[in-house]
């Protein structure tokens, strides 16, 4: 009877280890795109994949709904189960600004990270991305290609709050193409 136990205790905790094993062993950005397009919103695209420290990640993407283009991030967590959705927002891209721009608040889903603006950049001549928060600090935004040469940008803060602060568009010489104040 003993021995019994010990057998069924022992495949148990075999079996138990080596989903653990495969969990960790599985592609990520495979897994978090899996995540993403179970939303099922109509033609969604990723863009982007950010991962971030513990097993935290932020995905840039669009997707249209009725003829009208969107851009938007989600945010996802690991777990012993694989890749979570979390929050998300995603906003209509502006067709007549030439630097589309959104908000989204991260201390409620990640602890370390504050705050992400995002957007599409929507004229070639912008060059650089430049944020200049309320407290007058300045943060060159990341500018990610994708999609056959289309572009957008992010900027993810670890203390710096955004809102109220104000985002210019430059060339590659430094004029402003465009700057929106939050």
């Amino acid at each position: 009877m003993q021995n019994k136990i010990k057998i069924i205790i022992s495949i148990s905790l075999i079996l138990v280890v080596s989903y653990l094993i495969n969990i960790a062993l599985k592609d990520d950005i495979k897994e978090i795109e899996k995540a993403v397009y179970s939303l099922n919103q109509p033609f969604t695209k990723i863009a982007y994949i950010k991962l971030l420290d513990n097993n935290q990640a932020i995905v840039f993407y669009e997707h249209d709904s009725a003829n009208i283009d969107y851009f938007g991030n989600i945010r996802l967590k690991k777990n012993i189960f694989g890749w979570k959705l979390g929050n998300g927002s995603s906003s209509q891209t502006a067709n007549d600004h030439k630097l589309g721009w959104s908000f989204s608040n991260l201390k409620y889903d990640f602890s370390k990270y504050t705050d992400v603006l995002s957007g599409k950049i929507l004229d070639s001549e912008i060059k650089e991305v430049f944020v200049v928060s309320k407290n007058n600090k300045g943060y060159q935004a990341k500018i990610v290609k994708y999609n056959n040469g289309e572009r957008f940008w992010y900027l993810i803060t670890d203390g710096e709050e955004l809102p109220g602060s104000t985002i210019t568009g430059l060339s590659i010489d430094g004029k402003i193409i465009e700057e929106i104040k939050m």
